[in-house]
C-alpha cells in the first residue's frame, strides 16, 4: 500500500513540475495528404509541448519516425529534413488541449 501511495505522489510531483515548466498535453490528429498513402489510418498523437504549434511539429516528427519503414520519403532523413518531409506528406486535422484517445466501439 505504501508503494502505491509513493507512486501517486511521484506522479503528482511530475505533473506539477511539467505545469511549472510550461508544458501542456496536446492531442494532434494527422491525416495523410499524399494520395499514395491515403489508405493509411489517420495518426492520433499525444504530446507535451509549450504551445499548439510546438505540439503539431512534435506530432509530425513522431508520426514520421513511426512510419519510417513504411514511407519511402521518410527513409534516410533525420531532424529538419524529416520534419519538412512529414509536413508535405501529412496534414494537421485538429489540435486539442489535453490527452485524448480514440473510442473504438460498435455501440456508437
Amino acid at each position: 500500500m505504501r508503494a502505491l501511495i509513493e507512486t501517486f505522489k511521484t506522479i503528482r510531483a511530475r505533473r506539477r513540475a511539467a505545469r511549472r515548466a510550461g508544458l501542456r498535453s496536446y492531442t494532434v490528429v494527422l491525416d495523410w495528404s499524399a494520395k499514395e498513402y491515403a489508405h493509411f489510418a489517420p495518426a492520433i498523437v499525444t504530446v507535451r509541448a509549450s504551445s499548439p504549434l510546438a505540439a503539431e511539429m512534435d506530432a509530425l516528427l513522431q508520426a514520421a519516425k513511426a512510419h519510417t519503414m513504411h514511407v519511402d520519403q521518410f527513409q534516410g532523413r533525420e531532424g529538419r529534413a524529416l520534419l519538412l518531409e512529414a509536413g508535405s506528406q501529412l496534414k494537421v486535422v485538429a489540435t486539442f488541449p489535453g490527452a485524448h484517445s480514440a473510442v473504438h466501439s460498435d455501440h456508437f
